[in-house]
């Protein structure tokens, strides 16, 4: 028998008397084995649990030991008792003492985790049982149960750990980390909610199933989500990814945030399905998308109108050339009847019809931005209050004009007279929106900063940026669809039973002839709102100076060359010349002119000239003029602005101006200011 056995049979002994005492008392049958055969069973039974059981003596000395030990510890029964390896670990101690204090003081048994030093030097972490207790000597011994759960403490350790670089992640991303149930209601929120969307964690989690959801996107993101869901009988951690989702989240002040939602599903080992979810703001992103679409948009548009607005140019030249002989022989004519001619009337109506003619080319070309007249530095809110009266007259019924005009508005360059046509035709055309006469029209004026940021408009590409004086005509009418929104600006396009459509082609063409843009905004049944953008001027308005009246008649001499291209054209010119005393030779192009002004240079006292011409187009016949003659009178002839002439033609030196189509009297006064000279 060794040293260590009657220590070992006394434990063993007292370990059955502990047992004992915990036990119901046995009913009594041959079947039973003894005490002692039980106790061998639960020892046994207990190790094969993986269960150390030792004894503590008052003293701190181990005095018994199983044979679990040598699992946990490395050391084998007979090296542990009565020495002093078994050590905790410092942290621990205070835990060990107070927990043996407790057991002794109370009488109840006491758990604890704590770390015992492994005979290889690492710490082992036992979970134990401690049972207190006094033998018939009346000495006090503590029986400890112990379970190794070092691995349980390393996974618990690596979950803490993961937990922790999850927060970290968390608080680091810029994202915003969710997780919602089945339901759509939120079960987490990661930090950030209350800096991306102004909820607190716990605002957001007391909020309804997809509440912060826009009502338009509910649907759409709750069938996707529910598409995607694992099925129920799937293993716990398996997941399905989700589609990335765009969507609009509400901010606590009311804004609507775009997000870019990636998730995935997931059972969790309870059964409840979650949705862990990675939200991130886009609002920027889809902003500026959005600013490009319409910019893009924009910019097709003004293209497409501009190349309209050539052909209109076109159209409207070939117009005035047709409308200058009748125009002229229609004046003729009246000069020459007896006032009590019955015809007169039928050559009035004539006179008439082709000064409406001229009218319409001349909407030709403002919707083709060619016809700034006369620039000058005018304010916007005078031009309108100007035309108040003119404005109210235009509505009927019980309609109503509210005005808020900003006064000492910056001024803007331009032509008072198109810019009058901008503001009546938007206010017509705002008019004639409102059901029977009856709702309001609101009129503004006022500033604006236009940069790079701002909203794109019509002819933005054309805009600089900088300070813009607006005028802005909002009614509460039928409005517009998108359709319709579309090809507003289109020449001869309107919604009306009659008209020609070029009101807002003609405002498009003034606009964009004077460097603006234009913004629309409109919705069937509420109503639209035109915004008109003039870059403004820091600068004194200047007094328009005043049209000379042309003199009813005119006498002159010497020889004049009309090069034109339209037969009735020149013809109108030579009668009205020579009828004021003038020779007259013409020619039908630049070529023939050239040379028959080479023959005659000496002779000619003033040219004819007509800017568009085929094969030598006026410019070039006129510097040919020139090199012949550097000193000849050249009035110039065409149906575009006298602005855009004087731009192209400027420096090669032009003496006067007439547009088509002109009236006899307007051709006079022109050649014998030329002459005057």
């Amino acid at each position: 028998m060794s040293a260590h056995e009657p220590s070992d049979i006394t434990a063993r002994t007292q370990l059955e008397r502990t047992v004992q005492e915990n036990m119901p008392p046995p009913r009594r049958s041959a079947n039973i084995p003894s005490l002692p055969h039980r106790t061998d069973r639960l020892l046994g039974a207990l190790d094969a649990m993986g269960v150390w059981i030792s004894e503590v003596n008052d003293q701190g000395t181990l005095t018994y030991t199983s044979s679990q030990v040598t699992a946990i510890l490395g050391y084998k029964p007979d090296e542990m008792l009565g020495g002093q390896l078994l050590e905790f670990h410092p942290d621990d101690l205070s835990l060990v003492i107070e927990c043996g204090r407790r057991v002794r003081s109370t009488g109840k048994h006491a758990h604890n985790r704590t770390r015992l030093r492994h005979k290889d030097g690492h710490w082992v972490w036992c979970e134990n049982t401690l049972i207190g207790w006094t033998d018939e000597q009346g000495r006090y011994a503590t029986l400890i149960y112990a379970r190794d759960i070092s691995e349980v403490k390393r996974a618990e350790a690596a979950h803490e750990e993961s937990e922790a670089r999850y927060n970290v992640v968390s608080q680091m991303s810029r994202d915003l980390i969710t997780e919602m149930d089945h339901a759509g209601r939120y079960t987490y929120i990661g930090p950030g909610s209350e800096a991306l969307l102004g909820y607190t964690d716990e605002e957001v989690l007391g909020l309804d199933p997809w509440a912060l959801l826009h009502p338009d996107e509910r649907e759409r993101v709750r069938a996707q989500f529910e598409k995607q869901l694992v099925p129920p009988t799937a293993p716990p951690g398996a997941h399905t990814s989700l589609q990335p989702i765009e969507a609009r989240l509400r901010h606590k002040d009311g804004r609507w945030l775009w997000f870019e939602i990636q998730g995935v599903t997931y059972p969790r080992a309870d059964g409840e399905i979650r949705y862990l979810a990675v939200n991130r703001d886009v609002t920027e992103r889809v902003l500026a998308a959005e600013a490009q679409r319409e910019f893009e948009q924009s910019m097709q548009r003004a293209q497409k109108l501009e190349s309209l607005g050539v052909l209109a140019g076109g159209i409207a030249h070939d117009f005035n050339n047709l409308l200058t002989p009748i125009m002229g022989a229609a004046g003729l004519a009246l000069m020459e009847l007896p006032n009590d001619s019955p015809v007169r009337a039928r050559l009035q109506t004539i006179h008439r019809a082709a000064k409406r003619a001229a009218a319409l080319t001349n909407q030709m070309l403002a919707y083709a931005g060619q016809k700034p007249l006369r620039v000058e530095l005018v304010d916007l809110t005078t031009i309108v209050e100007d035309m108040r009266e003119l404005a109210a007259s235009s509505l009927g019924g019980s309609a109503r004009i509210d005005l808020k005009l900003k006064p000492d508005l910056p001024l803007v360059e331009g032509e008072s007279a198109q810019l009058s046509q901008v503001v009546m035709n938007l206010i017509h055309n705002a008019a004639e929106s409102l059901p029977e006469g009856q709702g309001r029209l609101e009129i503004s004026t006022g500033t604006v900063n236009v940069d790079a940021r701002s909203r794109p408009s019509l002819f933005a590409d054309t805009m600089r940026f900088g300070e813009h004086v607006f005028f802005e005509v909002r009614d509460n009418g039928c409005g517009m669809d998108a359709e319709t929104l579309d090809r507003i600006f289109d020449p001869f396009y309107t919604t009306k039973f009659t008209g020609r459509g070029l009101g807002l082609a003609a405002v498009s063409g003034i606009v964009r002839g004077h460097g603006g843009g234009i913004t629309v905004e409109s919705e069937p049944g509420v109503g639209t709102c035109f915004r008109v953008l003039f870059p403004a001027v820091r600068a004194e308005a200047t007094q328009r100076p005043a049209e000379s009246d042309a003199p009813a008649d005119q006498e002159l001499s010497g020889t004049a060359l009309v090069i034109d291209d339209d037969e009735g054209v020149r013809e109108l010119a030579q009668e009205v010349l020579e009828r004021a005393g003038m020779s007259v030779r013409c020619a039908a192009d630049g070529r023939a002119g050239v040379e028959l002004f080479r023959s005659l240079a000496d002779q000619v006292r003033v040219i004819l000239l007509d800017r568009t011409m085929p094969e030598l187009s006026g410019a070039d016949t006129l510097e040919a003029i020139r090199a012949i003659r550097p000193d000849t009178r050249v009035v110039l002839v065409s149906g575009y602005s006298e602005e855009r002439v004087q731009d192209e033609l400027g420096a090669k030196g032009i003496d006067g101006f007439l547009k088509k189509p002109f009236l006899p009297e307007v051709l006079l006064e022109r050649v014998a200011a030329v002459l005057r000279d």
